[in-house]
């Protein structure tokens, strides 16, 4: 039976290798001043960004562009938003990773909005985004975040008192997604690991999650078993580009999915460990995940009723396995097991090799949120956690 669900409408989406080009037939639709928001500057070097400024000129179109270094700071954004030369922008295009998109939707509310960005971020400021933004064109060059069909733009302030907060609004969603998986080809082995680490949570965690529907399931699992198909083929292979296609699919839809379902216990870390320490937000993700979900599935099974997530972890294991007509239980600790030889065979990190300490475990726990996973874990079982990837060999 179909349940009753809303739906944050996704972009328009444009997907396919080659589809860089279509930027040329879709661009003044939405503006004629556009300001390119860019990620590292090696994107400078690359056929791709002359592709754009061939486009640009056979439309005679003048533009402005800007660089992101790194995740975007309240400081970053009021800084560019300030500069009187952006003044008369009409319109953003972000192309990079996950933290450049962000950046380009910071960017493109803000230079409506003006003033200070902290005021608007959740659990930081008081006030609430009217939604005004300039038009933005998004344009991923890694399969992560799902930036390009979310709602939302995470700002971060690394410290102490760090933290990770989202700007949020509806209308924060883009006008277009363009996604060409050949701008994929030259990510990184180590930043393809994390981005799909984090792209597989995502969808993990949408799919489980207790605000998750019909429509939320079906695109999480499409996702999810292009992740299987494809996330140890790129990693061992980053020149593959259906399996890259495949990725900036699963990166797409899980972006639509957190957005309507919301994530869980890992994401709930992960906002918290990168507001306080350097850490790539897909390390975080990928490192937790299987002691994450092993706890989970441990507490749901302690549960005196069954959970409908028992048969979502099933499912996952029957995806993930090559082995026919095996009980539920079978699956769900084969899905587990798969979550744990994906972290030893991609070498993911473990917390302590950002600085993560025990003694840093207390305050993280208090202040992580549960709010979508299938289980309350409680204090100790998230410390629990944290400990399994901390290096016990490292001074504490």
């Amino acid at each position: 039976m179909i349940s009753s669900f809303s739906l944050k409408a996704p972009p328009q989406i444009i997907f396919g290798p080659g589809k860089l080009t279509a930027l040329k037939t879709n661009i003044l639709r939405f503006g004629s001043r556009p300001l390119l928001v860019l990620g590292s500057g090696s994107f400078l070097e690359t056929d791709y960004y002359h592709i754009v400024k061939k486009i640009f000129s056979k439309l005679a179109i003048r533009f402005q562009s800007v660089h992101i270094g790194s995740e975007p700071s309240p400081e970053m954004i009021d800084t560019i938003v300030a500069d009187p030369c952006y003044a008369d922008i009409d319109l953003i295009i972000a192309i990079g990773g996950g933290s450049t998109l962000d950046a380009g939707k910071a960017i493109s509310a803000m230079l409506a909005e003006g003033g200070k960005i902290t005021r608007f971020l959740e659990g930081v400021g008081s006030e609430t985004p009217s939604g005004k933004k300039l038009p933005i064109i998004a344009i991923p060059t890694t399969s992560g975040t799902g930036s390009e069909a979310t709602s939302n733009s995470v700002i971060s302030s690394v410290g102490k008192q760090g933290f990770k907060s989202s700007l949020r609004h509806d209308n924060y969603i883009p006008n277009l997604a363009l996604i060409d998986p050949s701008l994929t080809l030259s990510c990184p082995q180590k930043l393809t690991v994390a981005c799909g680490l984090d792209c597989f949570t995502q969808l993990v965690e949408g799919y489980l999650s207790t605000n998750s529907s019909s429509l939320t399931d079906a695109l999480a699992l499409d996702g999810i078993r292009a992740i299987h198909r494809s996330l140890r083929l790129v990693c061992g292979d980053g020149n593959n580009l259906p399996a890259r296609a495949d990725l900036s699919y699963s990166a797409l839809l899980s972006g639509i999915v957190l957005a309507n379902s919301g994530l869980g216990t890992v994401h709930g870390f992960a906002s918290v460990i990168g507001g306080r320490f350097a850490i790539p937000h897909g390390v975080v993700c990928g490192t937790l995940m299987a002691p994450t979900n092993r706890l989970t599935l441990k507490s749901l099974r302690a549960n005196a009723s069954p959970h409908p997530a028992l048969t979502k972890y099933a499912k996952l294991g029957e995806i993930f396995s090559d082995q026919k007509h095996k009980p539920d239980d079978w699956y769900q600790d084969s899905f587990i097991e798969e979550l744990e030889r994906l972290t030893t065979e991609l070498d993911v990190p473990k917390i302590s090799a950002y600085g993560v300490r025990s003694a840093d475990i207390k305050d993280i726990v208090s202040r992580t949120g549960n709010k979508y996973n299938p289980a309350q874990l409680n204090e100790e079982e998230l410390a629990d956690i944290l400990f399994s990837r901390i290096d016990s060999s490292i001074p504490q």
